[in-house]
């Protein structure tokens, strides 16, 4: 008996199916991509599940991250190490904005007492 959530596991034939369809090509060039005969490749259609290994030679066919896609589907969040890079490097720029603005601010009020020491 299937668990309830089970139910929302995506058929990986017609997941794989639509990306190539997305990726408007054809399934024999994908399928030689995949060092995969043309026939093979059109059985997984009905392949409710596939293995990890044509779901990587897909990815690389497609140069697209399928596996993140599925990965998406399960509503986990995840951070992967690219945007765990991408969100220091942001908050670093952003302690570097705000140190910069802090230092103008300061060097403005200088420039406005050595203004007022000038017109004196």
């Amino acid at each position: 008996m299937a668990k309830k959530d089970d139910a929302q596991f995506p058929h990986n034939g017609t997941y794989i199916m639509k990306a190539v369809d997305a990726e408007r090509r054809t399934y024999s060039e994908i399928a030689e991509r995949m060092n995969v005969h043309p026939t093979s490749f059109q059985q997984y259609r009905g392949r409710y599940s596939l293995q990890m290994s044509i779901w990587w030679r897909l990815s690389r066919a497609l140069n697209r991250n399928l596996i993140a896609e599925i990965g998406d589907l399960l509503g986990i969040p995840y951070e992967t190490r690219s945007e765990k890079a991408c969100r220091l490097e942001l908050e670093n720029t952003r302690a570097e904005l705000a140190k910069t603005k802090a230092e103008l601010e300061k060097a403005k009020v200088q420039i406005e007492v050595y203004k007022s020491i000038v017109k004196k």
